[in-house]
């Protein structure tokens, strides 16, 4: 068993916990891991955390079958990148 660091986490009520839980079921994700990911992506994007290619292989693996899921988005990939840079 990997070392682990516990975190807790007090949310405002009962309707964001299950926001959550539904959220994460939807992802075939356990609650702990939905938000741990949602933490280090939310740390990523605030250039405190780390990328780790394990981690981003996952998110783009899961990027790729949810756009085979919906289909085209009707914007380029190009027009995506910059507006992502410009946030």
């Amino acid at each position: 068993m990997a070392n682990r660091t516990r975190l807790g986490l007090y949310l405002k009520d009962e309707e964001i916990k299950r926001q959550i839980k539904v959220a994460a079921a939807k992802r075939g994700m356990t609650v702990t891991a939905y938000c741990a990911q949602a933490i280090e992506e939310y740390l990523m994007r605030d250039g405190e955390g780390r990328a780790k290619d394990v981690d981003r292989n996952n998110l783009l693996s899961r990027m790729d079958k949810l756009r085979q899921e919906i289909g085209p988005v009707g914007v380029s990939t190009a027009e995506l990148i910059e507006e992502g840079q410009r946030r």
